[in-house]
Parts: C-alpha cells; sequence; structure tokens
C-alpha cells in the first residue's frame, strides 16, 4: 500500500538530518534504527517458530513476506520512474526494529508483520511537504503516472501470479485428468476412470469394490463413465443387482444391495467415488505452458471480480451467518453420485483469511509443491483484486480519485484537485470494516477450517 499519512511528531530523522551511531553522528552504513542485532533476532523468532510449527509454516512466511515485498516494490518502482520522492519503504508496521538509509529513502523492518509501505510524499492535499519538494509529489504527476503508481502493486500481485503459473504449468505439472492437463495438449477419456474410493458401510463395500477396480457393469447394464452409475443406481434402491468388475486385469463378478442415499432415501446409493489411474504431471512446452498461464491468469482475475462483486452483493448474509453460527463443518460431496471429477473443489464463495491461507499453504506444502505454489497464485489475484477496490485506504481509492480528477479536470484551465479531507469518514468507515471482515474470517477459519483434500 501506499502511504499518505501527514508529517507528525516523532516521524522518522528528516532527510539530510545527522544521524546516529557512529562517532560525529554519522554512519557510513547509513544505519540509523537499532542494530543488526535485531534482526537476527527476529530471524531466529522466526525459525524457531517453523521448527515448533513445521517447515510448511516457515515456508508459506517466506512466501507472504516476499509477496508482500514485492507488492511494496511494484509502487517503489513505478513512483521512481515516475521522478516522484519517496521517502521511506518498511515491511510490517509499529515500532521499528530496523532500518538505514540511501539517499533520499529509508529502508527497514518494523515489529508486526501484517504488511508493508511505501510512503510517497504529497499523496492528496492534506500532505504537507516543503515547497522545494512540491514539482516530486504524488498529486503533481500527470495522470498517467498517477495511475500506474497506485495500480503497480496489484499488477505486481498478478505478474506474481503469472510467474507461479507458469512455473506448474511448465515444470512442475499438474495432474493428468484435469481441465489445465488438457489445455497443456494432455488427451484422456473419461472411459478411463477407476473407483477411487468406497463408502463405509456400503452396499459397495460390503459386496467387496475395492479401490482401483474397474467396474465393467452394474444389473447387465454396461458402465463406460463414472456418470453412468447414477442413473442405474436411482432408481434401484434395495435391489440386490450383479456387478462386474476388473481387477488385476481379471474380471470379478459380484453382487451388491443398492443403498439409500443419506439426504434421500427414496434414491440409490452404491456407495463408490470416481478416480483415475496414477499419470505422470503434465507439463507444456515453452510457448504452451506461457499460453496457459496466461490465459489462466486472466481467467483466474475474471472470476475472483465476478466473487467478490457476489460477496458484497449477497454473500456477506451468507458470510455473516456463518460466523454467527460458527461455521457449518458440513461437507457436501456425497461419494457414488456420479459425474466428472473436479480439480479444486470446495467452498468457491468462503472468504479466508490470512489464518486460513497460512494454514493451507503449510499442508499443502508437506503434499505437494505444485499445490502450493497454485494456492500462492490464487492468493496473489485475489489480493491485487480486493487491492483496486475504488475505495480508501484500498490502492482502488487512490485510483478512483485520480480518476475523477482526470475527467473534473477535462475543459478546464487548471487541473482539479479533490478535497480529500472529505472522504475521511467514508475512510474510517472502510477500514473499520475492513478489520471486522477480517477478524471475522481468521475466526471462521479457525472454528471450521477449510481442507485441503
Amino acid at each position: 500500500m501506499t502511504d499518505s499519512r501527514i508529517s507528525e511528531p516523532g516521524r522518522p530523522t528528516p532527510i539530510g538530518a545527522r544521524v546516529t551511531g557512529a562517532p560525529g553522528g554519522s554512519d557510513p552504513r547509513g544505519e540509523i534504527a537499532g542494530g543488526a542485532w535485531r534482526i537476527v533476532l527476529l530471524a531466529l523468532v522466526t525459525v524457531g517458530f517453523g521448527v515448533w510449527a513445521g517447515k510448511g509454516w516457515l515456508l508459506i512466511i517466506a512466501a507472504l513476506t516476499v509477496m508482500i515485498f514485492l507488492h511494496e516494490l511494484g509502487h517503489y518502482l513505478a513512483a521512481k520512474w515516475s521522478g516522484m520522492k519517496v521517502t521511506e519503504f518498511f515491511l510490517f508496521f509499529g515500532p521499528k526494529l530496523w532500518s538505514f538509509r540511501r539517499g533520499e529513502t529509508e529502508y527497514g523492518i518494523k515489529l508486526i508483520p501484517v504488511g508493508a509501505y511505501v510512503r510517497i510524499i504529497g499523496m492528496n492535499n492534506l500532505d504537507e511537504c516543503p515547497p522545494e519538494d512540491e514539482a516530486r509529489t504524488y498529486r503533481q504527476q500527470s495522470f498517467p503516472k498517477r495511475l500506474l503508481t497506485v495500480s503497480a502493486g496489484s499488477l505486481m500481485h498478478f505478474l506474481q501470479a503469472f510467474v507461479l503459473f507458469l512455473v506448474v504449468f511448465g515444470w512442475l505439472g499438474v495432474p493428468a485428468y484435469t481441465a489445465e492437463a488438457e489445455r497443456l495438449g494432455s488427451s484422456y477419456s473419461e472411459s478411463e476412470w477407476v473407483i477411487g474410493s468406497v463408502s463405509e458401510d456400503s452396499g459397495a463395500e460390503r459386496a467387496g469394490i475395492e479401490p482401483g477396480d474397474k467396474l465393467v457393469s452394474i444389473g447387465g447394464k454396461a458402465v463406460e463413465t463414472f456418470g453412468d452409475v447414477g442413473p442405474i443406481v436411482e432408481e434401484r434402491a434395495g435391489d440386490r443387482l450383479g456387478l462386474v468388475v476388473l481387477r488385476d486385469g481379471e474380471r470379478v463378478n459380484l453382487s451388491a444391495t443398492i443403498g439409500r442415499r443419506p439426504d434421500d432415501r427414496s434414491v440409490g446409493f452404491l456407495g463408490i467415488g470416481g478416480g483415475f489411474p496414477d499419470r505422470p504431471a503434465v507439463t507444456g512446452g515453452p510457448i504452451s505452458s506461457v499460453r496457459v498461464a496466461a490465459e489462466f491468469t486472466g481467467s483466474t482475475i475474471t472470476r475472483t471480480i465476478g466473487a467478490l462483486a457476489g460477496f458484497f452483493s449477497g454473500g456477506m448474509d451468507d458470510f455473516a451467518s456463518s460466523v454467527v453460527d460458527g461455521g457449518s463443518g458440513s461437507d457436501s460431496a456425497v461419494s457414488g453420485s456420479g459425474g466428472r471429477p473436479a480439480a479444486g473443489d470446495g467452498d468457491e464463495n468462503r472468504l479466508v483469511s490470512i489464518y486460513g491461507v497460512a494454514r493451507l499453504g503449510a499442508d499443502l506444502s508437506e503434499d505437494s509443491m505444485a499445490g502450493f505454489l497454485l494456492l500462492l497464485a490464487l492468493v496473489n489475484i485475489s489480493i491485487g483484486v480486493l487491492n483496486m477496490i475504488p475505495l480508501l485506504p484500498l490502492d482502488g481509492g487512490h485510483a478512483a480519485i485520480a480518476v475523477y480528477e482526470r475527467i473534473r479536470s477535462i475543459g478546464g484551465r487548471r487541473r482539479h484537485m479533490a478535497d480529500v479531507s472529505r472522504l475521511l469518514p467514508l475512510t474510517y468507515a472502510v477500514f473499520m470494516a475492513l478489520v471486522l471482515v477480517g477478524l471475522s474470517a481468521i475466526y471462521l477459519d479457525i472454528v471450521d477450517p477449510i481442507g485441503v483434500g
């Protein structure tokens, strides 16, 4: 995020002032806060937490820290390229742990790991700046430069997502029986399916069906795909039917009594889940990987915008109810229902907190690096889209003001500059709403966590 705070008492030493840390008030290293021992202590605490919680947590913390850093780096590079004066570039918030100065910018790390910021002078009409620096303020730059600077954080998230998708599609690979594998050039037939799971105490389990069996027929009716199972058994609840399966290449004749679905006792239920034989992960060539990564980035951005719009237009009531109820804890999957296996099934409308993301990432890192990187790509896109909501204090709010000023300046002799003081009540309200939603999401992820399977 960009920082538009007004100068306050107790702010860091002004540019050009002498700094402490060496005889005579100067420090050739440019260090102006604390000592290197603080950063060492922070690293030791982080590593200690990773040893206690597991290397997965250490990996996801490092990944999220890099993600935050690159977001701010986007703002920083765009501002520098535009000729703006950047006075601070800090990772995290709160009390300063360690910092150093290079030129006109102070770089450092603070104590509370909840974000980062780049301070660009003159972000609005309330930000007081020395007269000699006015030409280098954000507010005095052209519309394209202002829009690029405030959007650069989200653009960096989208770029990160593209790179992560590219690594997965071009190097690590994706499961053979997924839509992504098809787009990379892999082909398969749904008739290749085998029995992936057998429900406990079901007709299939009592009949002796095992995961890995290939179901050939039910009651004399041929079964080609997993989707054929449902229509055959739905009308045969309570009937005993002969089954033919292939097991290790040999035909095995079995007999099963068709059970009843737990949610509808009138509908037959065999109790199997579909799966596919193991195949090597599918990767694409350089051209196809770049193409699919770009397509996937664009389509995911579009879906995320739609999901976010759905959440604010109607999903907030369901979210609030889930928080009040302490989560549903339900599982909508029913084995034996038929249909094509889907990649990434889950609670698509669930708002996941940073804690939930960290827990999912820690679990995925232990199981699948490809899944871990795909999660990071989705998180990058989600943050990038959320950050561009046209409301302060989000970057999208600064972008909306820049667009508004541009429109108001058309045909005028002087550029119109918005009075941000009028937006302060709304800004505080938005900030409090974001805090409330964030804390609620953390609570929900604790009492009703989303699984990775």
